[in-house]
């Protein structure tokens, strides 16, 4: 048998040079402290620092990641002796410690990525125990690092993007991003424990080779931890999906399944899955009376996932294929859920990720700044069925390369790649975030480069060799973006190098960055855009528990600290005010910067889909780790912003899009399912005051095939009044809609009441006696309520919303402006 006793209670901590001192006439006491966790989290429990996450308190923050902090608990024990073999296992610590047992050192450890595992069978005492760590402050320990690279390396200080976190392998994120705060942090992140076996199971690797028959053979390894001289066996036995058992073997095998069953994306919590159950016995295999020493359960989704980069005739494909089909990616980047990743539950990524799918997800790219996940982060998007684009932790810096620091990612990467490679999500491996580009394009200006790419050993070298032995077969990339073939060095005339159009993926970040106006997305032709986006308020729900009363104006100082993106706040204000009218309150900017970030991003995917030659859509961000004006879909309270809504519609398999160039109108018609689809496409103009119809078209029978776009029906809006008209398409159950004004300058009905009914559990009842444009539904500035929202329609009517939980209060506005709600619980 194996024995596992966490280790989370009795927890406390100080800052280590304060120990046993006085500051003025107190003297410093240890204080608790939460396992797993960090100290910022136990400073604000303590009552120490105020929440980062509020007003501008990050700022007086910083002082925390400047001076080291001890941590310590003591625990009972006592030998039993069918398990003479204690492991104390720690599966997370941030970052540079020290690990004491009974004042004794016994370990060092330098990487939030790796577990340690420090054999402490003649260390711990019968009865009391303790266990300390000691963390070095992460940010001088780098800046150190770096000093003395430098020197060795004759680089001049004046090096741009080589800074003190590229020296600490710890979640970049961490140290400040343009949408993150900088809280560097440490402490014991991930579950602590005594591991107590006389035999154990390390690992059980299951490789799949998959036959163009259709066939698939299961090679499956068993890793042991064995005492030397005990008998022992291994009973595994595989499971079909129906629970039948098919196949019954040792530590090793081959299991043929000549039609197996297939995991496969965008099956939404009916994935497939093989269940492979691993015994380690205290005897020979099958024995009568032999004991389960451990027991390891694993889940095997078959399926083949593979990256497609083929010359065609726009340069060379970036496409992924699942079980022999090519799929249209579409989804977003993820970065940590929270400053403090200890802070997110299971039940946390199950919400995210469900959400994730309810707005038609097929992937997600865990982001190199970021983690390599958790455990149940892979098990639900196995579950759930979103594919996963997994960066190695290397984000927009340069790295140290010498051998010394290759060792250490070779074993980062291996611990990694052996946890992870079982699961039927992960799609592919990425050496790093937009290094090879900041190279290239030598960010930060010629003089602040060095004199070769630091990190490329890494990424070429280091990391393929871990992916091809440990997982082979899995699709690998040393940088994203890869753009064109690195032999060719093109660097085109806007000095995109790695993120010009036409090869590989691309970071579309000229718009935002650049040009400014969304409009611009159309001039990209990138083969899959991994990233790309455009800011917004988080909603109002999560400004009242950030700002006080005072900071409640749009350009108040606070809203202005939560907002990272670099881009000088009228600028970011600007580019919302170039379709919208000028934002007077937070309420305003809210709701305007939300709809800019839906129409820029609407603009962008349909222009990707319409394509012929782009094949992934991966929006920058999904989420969001603090209070903040981000590019993230959802703010960090989960709740949707406007984009989220329209995501469903642009994610979906079927899609229309209109298209218009002055006073011609093209609606296209987008077919990414398994299936030919025929059906009539009807366009529509309507006046936007009252709903009176101004014109229509139809085309019948417009076919798309699978996987096919279609130019389907041409109309002429000419002697239409701009401001007084809204376009509606629709085909095949499919809808959109757009204005032909701006929306600043768009003649819209005056906000009349509306009659909001919630008599039907689990939905609502709009009553309109106007055509409305994006209405909102919040209830205490949260839409977190309201699965449907800003909700457009041409005519004047009743028109039914889908809502979580009954509401009793909310507010409503749409771009007439705000309107009384006139609540009943009586049906309309």
């Amino acid at each position: 048998m194996l024995r596992t006793t966490y280790l989370h209670s009795g927890w406390e901590f100080v800052q280590t040079d304060l120990e046993n001192k006085k500051v003025g006439f107190s003297k410093t006491e240890w204080l608790p402290a939460n396992v797993p966790g960090h100290v910022h989290l136990d400073l604000m429990e303590n009552g120490i620092i105020p929440d980062p996450f509020e007003r501008m308190n990050e700022l007086g923050c910083q002082w925390v990641d400047q001076v080291d902090w001890s941590y310590r608990t003591t625990f009972e024990w006592s030998a039993t002796e069918e398990l003479p073999t204690r492991i104390l296992r720690f599966e997370g610590l941030d970052t540079i410690c020290t690990v004491r047992l009974n004042g004794e050192d016994i370990a060092q450890h330098d990487n939030m990525f790796v577990p340690l595992e420090v054999d402490v069978t003649d260390r711990l005492r019968e009865g009391q125990n303790e266990l300390r760590v000691d963390f070095q402050s992460a940010v001088r320990v780098g800046d150190e690092r770096r000093a003395a690279y430098f020197a060795k390396e004759g680089l001049d200080d004046s090096v741009d993007r080589f800074n003190d976190r590229s020296f600490v392998r710890k979640a970049q994120y961490m140290y400040g991003w343009d949408w993150g705060p900088r809280l560097v942090s440490c402490g014991l992140w991930r579950p602590v424990s005594i591991v107590e076996y006389a035999n154990r199971i390390t690992d059980v690797h299951v490789h799949q080779e998959h036959h163009e028959d259709g066939s698939v053979t299961l090679r499956t390894t068993t890793t042991l931890a064995i005492e030397e001289g005990d008998r022992f066996g291994v009973d595994a036995q595989l499971f079909d999906p129906e629970g039948d058992l098919i196949a019954e073997f040792g530590a090793q095998a081959e299991i043929h399944i000549e039609d197996p069953e297939r995991w496969h994306p965008g099956q939404n919590g009916e994935a497939v899955f093989y269940t492979l159950v691993t015994r380690l016995l205290d005897g020979d295999t099958n024995l009568e009376g032999d004991t389960v020493s451990d027991v390891q359960i694993t889940t095997i989704g078959i399926c083949q996932t593979r990256l497609l980069r083929e010359p065609d005739q726009y340069g060379e494909s970036f496409e992924f294929e699942v079980n022999g089909q090519r799929i249209w990616a579409r989804g977003a980047n993820w970065i940590p859920d929270h400053s403090f990743p200890a802070a997110v539950t299971r039940q946390r990524y199950r919400e995210q990720i469900e959400r994730a799918v309810d707005m038609g997800f097929n992937m997600l790219r865990i982001w190199g700044g970021g983690l390599y996940e958790t455990d149940e982060f892979y098990d639900l998007c196995d579950e759930m069925g979103v594919l996963v684009w997994q960066d190695f932790p290397f984000a927009c810096a340069y790295y140290p390369d010498d051998e010394p620091w290759q060792e250490v990612i070779r074993h980062e990467a291996a611990v990694n790649v052996r946890r992870l490679r079982n699961h039927a999500c992960l799609a592919l491996w990425c050496g790093n975030n937009e290094n090879q580009e900041m190279f290239v394009n030598q960010w930060g200006g010629p003089d602040a480069q060095p004199p070769r790419y630091y990190g490329e050993n890494h990424y070429d070298h280091v990391l393929p060799a871990v992916v091809e032995e440990l997982d082979p077969g899995r699709s690998y990339i040393p940088t994203s973006p890869i753009g064109q073939p690195p032999e060719e060095k093109i660097v085109d005339e806007k000095r995109r190098g790695p993120n010009a159009d036409g090869y590989g993926d691309q970071h579309n970040w000229d718009v935002w960055h650049g040009r400014g106006d969304w409009r611009n997305y159309t001039d990209s032709r990138g083969r899959f855009s991994s990233e790309y986006g455009f800011a917004s308020s988080c909603c109002l729900s999560v400004w009242d528990k950030t700002l006080s009363e005072e900071d409640w104006e749009v350009r108040s100082p606070v809203v202005r600290w939560h907002d990272k993106t670099g881009k000088g706040y009228e600028t970011f204000v600007g580019y919302t005010k170039l379709h919208y009218p000028d934002p007077i309150s937070l309420e305003d900017w809210v709701y305007y910067s939300q709809l800019n970030q839906r129409d820029a991003l609407r603009y962008g995917v349909e222009h990707y889909r319409r394509s012929d030659y782009c094949k992934g859509s991966l929006i920058w961000q999904l989420n969001d780790c603090w209070p903040v004006q981000s590019w993230a879909i959802l703010d960090s309270d989960g709740n949707y912003k406007a984009l989220a809504y329209e995501l469903r519609r642009l994610y979906a398999d079927n899609l229309v899009s209109i298209v218009r160039d002055n006073d011609q109108v093209s609606v296209w018609v987008v077919n990414d399912g398994t299936e030919e689809i025929t059906g009539t496409i009807e366009l529509r103009a309507t006046e936007l005051a009252t709903g009176r119809l101004l014109g229509e078209w139809a085309e019948e029978f417009v076919t798309a095939g699978a996987g096919r776009r279609v130019n389907g029906l041409q109309a002429s809006v000419a002697g239409l009044a701009v401001p007084d008209v809204l376009l509606t398409a629709t085909w095949v159950g499919t809808e959109a809609w757009q204005l032909l004004a701006e929306p600043k300058a768009a003649r819209l009905p005056a906000a009349e009441p509306l009659v909001i009914s919630t008599s039907d559990d689990g939905y609502l009842t709009v009553k309109t006696t106007t055509p409305l444009v994006d209405l909102m539904l919040t209830e205490e500035g949260s839409p977190a309520k309201f699965l449907d929202n800003f909700l457009t329609v041409a005519e004047p009517g009743v028109y039914t919303l889908r809502c979580d939980e009954k509401p009793s209060y909310m507010e409503a506005r749409s771009l007439s402006g705000e309107h009384r709600v006139v609540l009943t619980r009586s049906p309309l």
